[in-house]
């Protein structure tokens, strides 16, 4: 009787054992889907009484201005705009996209344009505008417009004191004007910002002017037509881009145009042709203060300065681990200076150019210190052989006499 007692608790002490390890087992299981989806990149749509699901134009409009606190809002298709959507003052807005699978996207329509002005010059027109104290983050949405050259001049524009964060999705496909015309706080850790043309403005990709705030983490700003950066300064006021990561590459005018402050600690900016004045700076023209700790900049083209123009108001300071490389011009491959250079580290190489392949007009070429280390060898060798020979004579000539 005694060992059946004990045999039954020790079956149900095995039973209970097993229970909390497939409990833990479950909870883990759980835990890491839901890690995966944040960390893969997927838009998280919470449900609950903030949220909101919308369909059409009405809809986002209504659940735009009647948010409270912070506010999801999914997109269950594709939206056409007839006017721009105004994120209000003090509103904190998330747009997403309700399936996991597709971006859905946010259209500036053919009517956008007459719903707000009789006169079609009127400008400048954005699809969405970011007012002063309101957040703005897209997370998986598609911002783009019609190709009416008159209808739209913006995709995105944020006022001073207001922030746009782009965690993933596209702002792409304005042919007339910026991507993202910044003039508050703009945050970007992925997504792309791609193919808008800046022919008749200054951006192209991202317009950052007067007070605003740029910090690039992550991320692609592509084949834009105009600059993929523009950080200007305006009304004597510095604007601020920082390069943290992320890539701008493959864009017709020039990877950054600078004329306020520049910071670069890492990230990529490649493929680029200059296109602005003199075609300079493929990779960077810059005529503000720009300091180069990190990243690369690479395989650009330009007339002068594949990787870099520093104009005479230009203050360009290299550092750290930076790397400018195989880019190309007809002078100053890698850097044409006619301003300020300071140049504590980084490596300067492989660059081409018809005249000054490295810097313009110091080519300070880190391929010579390779014949530098094999040139001294060789006259230190050569020298003791003359040397050698020479005593060896002297001795022998001694001796015979």
């Amino acid at each position: 009787m005694y060992t059946n007692v004990k045999s039954k608790a020790t079956y149900s002490c095995f039973y209970n054992k097993a229970f909390f390890v497939s409990l833990l087992f479950v909870t883990v299981l759980v835990s890491s889907c839901f890690i995966s989806m944040f960390s893969s990149g997927v838009s998280p749509f919470v449900s609950g009484a903030s949220d909101r699901v919308v369909s059409n134009e009405r809809e986002l409009r209504t659940a735009v201005n009647n948010a409270a606190g912070s506010t999801v809002i999914a997109l269950a298709n594709d939206i056409t705009l007839t006017e721009p959507l105004i994120i209000p003052v003090d509103k904190n807005i998330t747009l997403t996209s309700a399936s996991a699978s597709k971006f859905f996207k946010l259209i500036g329509g053919e009517t956008g344009r007459l719903a707000i002005t009789p006169n079609e010059y009127n400008f400048p027109v954005s699809v969405i505008d970011v007012e002063s104290s309101s957040v703005l983050r897209l997370d998986g949405v598609v911002v783009t417009c019609i190709n009416d050259p008159i209808a739209w001049n913006r995709l995105v524009r944020v006022s001073v004191g207001g922030t746009l964060i782009l965690y993933d999705g596209e702002i792409s496909g304005n042919n007339f004007g910026d991507g993202v015309n910044n003039w508050g706080t703009f945050e970007m850790y992925g997504g792309k910002i791609s193919n808008n043309n800046a022919n008749a403005g200054y951006g192209g990709g991202v317009y950052n002017c007067d007070h605003g705030i740029f910090s690039m983490f992550g991320g692609e700003i592509s084949n834009n037509i105009g600059f993929g950066v523009y950080n200007r300064r305006l009304y004597d006021l510095s604007p601020l881009f920082e390069l943290k990561g992320g890539v701008i590459r493959n864009n017709d005018g020039g990877g950054v145009q600078n004329t306020g402050i520049f910071s670069m600690f890492g990230g990529e900016i490649s493929n680029n042709v200059g296109g602005n004045l003199m075609q300079s700076g493929g990779g960077v023209s810059n005529s503000g203060v720009f300091s180069m700790s990190g990243g690369m900049i690479s395989n650009n083209q330009a007339t002068n300065g594949g990787g870099v123009y520093n104009w005479p108001d230009g203050n360009f300071s290299l550092s750290g681990n930076s790397v400018i490389s195989n880019n190309v011009a007809d002078v100053g491959g890698g850097i044409y200076n006619a301003g300020t250079f300071n140049r504590h580290d980084g490596i300067i190489s492989g660059n081409t150019a018809t005249q000054y392949s490295n810097i313009y007009p110091n080519d300070d070429d880190d391929s010579l210190m390779g014949y530098v280390v094999l040139i001294v060898p060789i006259v230190v060798i050569v020298s003791i052989v003359v040397g050698l020979f020479l005593f060896f004579k002297k001795n022998h000539k001694s001796n015979n006499r």
